[in-house]
């Protein structure tokens, strides 16, 4: 998310991170994907909605989300009155999303914060019997 977390100590990351977690715990019900409302042609030539001028049956919602595997999206349609509480859910997701990429930079900086900076090896002393040259 860009924050610096670079001046915090390990105890203020580890009482952050806690904070974070507690946040993503509390994001209410959630969904991931899009949704799109808007009207739709049915197809039968004989249908009111096939006169011109005419928009379509609807509204109407349509949830989608991409899935692992064949076809690699699925969809649902979702009833007028329920598109805002879709929205919502919506919504949540992308504040679940944010939560828990701040999450993870907190833990990265931690483990980095615990391990310390690398530790520097002391230079060899030169061979009294070699004259301080290399041999060869």
């Amino acid at each position: 998310m860009g924050k610096d977390y670079s001046a915090m100590t390990v105890r203020q990351l580890e009482e952050l991170r806690s904070v974070v977690l507690e946040r993503i715990a509390a994001v209410p019900q959630f969904r991931r994907g899009s949704l799109q409302v808007g009207y739709r042609k049915c197809g039968r030539a004989n249908c009111r909605c096939a006169r011109p001028a005419e928009q379509g049956h609807g509204p109407r919602g349509l949830w989608t989300r991409t899935v692992k595997g064949p076809g690699g999206s699925r969809g649902q349609y979702v009833p007028v009155e329920q598109v805002d509480q879709v929205r919502g859910e919506l919504d949540n997701y992308a504040q679940f999303a944010a939560l828990v990429e701040e999450y993870i930079e907190i833990n990265e900086v931690l483990c980095t914060a615990r391990v310390g900076p690398p530790a520097r090896r002391p230079r060899r002393a030169a061979d009294p019997a070699a004259g301080g040259e290399k041999g060869g």
